[in-house]
């Protein structure tokens, strides 16, 4: 089973989605929202929007990062020190620990496989076509949110690769941030082909 490790001090970038614990400002407790664990899109200027952990939609106004959880700023930007997941996408399309290609942070549909290594071949490929923004992310099910939401992490295309053959096969791991020695394939090896 992977294993995931929600970063202490976050970073997330403008249009993110992740999952926080909602802390008590007064905004939020009018709302009877404090300590539920909620999706929030990342926007500019230290604001975020909560999203509804439904139907995935944008509920309510945008507020202040800082009234909804526990994020602060330094001179490297805004922070999160409450962020349970990252990545998070309200989607019925993704099947749950799936390599996946994204082009301009979208899934590209169809683009998918237990095995890293096809789908950066694929990304690489479309790089290749003139399509720079192709990158590969891991995705599987939120931990956090119900059964419609994902989280996804994106695997550089220079990932070291580890494997280990056996007569029949060839397994494959990778490491990433928030999955250390994640699966990333099993390949038959040419002497079970020709069996």
């Amino acid at each position: 089973m992977p294993h995931y490790k929600r970063p202490e001090k976050y970073y997330p970038t403008v249009g993110e989605t992740v999952v926080v614990k909602i802390h008590a400002s007064e905004c939020m407790m009018h709302l009877g929202l404090v300590d539920k664990r909620l999706p929030v899109r990342i926007l500019e200027n230290g604001y975020g929007q909560l999203r509804n952990p439904v139907d995935g939609r944008d509920d309510g106004m945008p507020n202040p990062l800082s009234w909804i959880s526990g994020f602060y700023r330094d001179s490297e930007g805004y922070y999160g020190t409450d962020v349970l997941e990252i990545g998070v996408s309200h989607s019925v399309t993704h099947t749950a620990g799936r390599f996946y290609v994204y082009v301009n942070g979208r899934q590209t549909y169809g683009v998918q496989s237990l095995h890293f290594e096809e789908m950066r071949d694929e990304a690489r490929a479309m790089h290749e076509r003139d399509i720079p923004s192709a990158e590969v992310r891991f995705v599987e099910n939120s931990l956090v949110l119900g059964s419609w939401w994902s989280r996804s992490v994106p695997v550089p295309l220079d990932t070291e690769i580890r494997e280990r053959v056996t007569g029949t096969a060839r397994d494959t791991w990778v490491d990433l941030p928030t999955h250390f020695n994640l699966f990333a394939g099993r390949y038959r090896t040419e002497e079970s082909r020709a069996m």
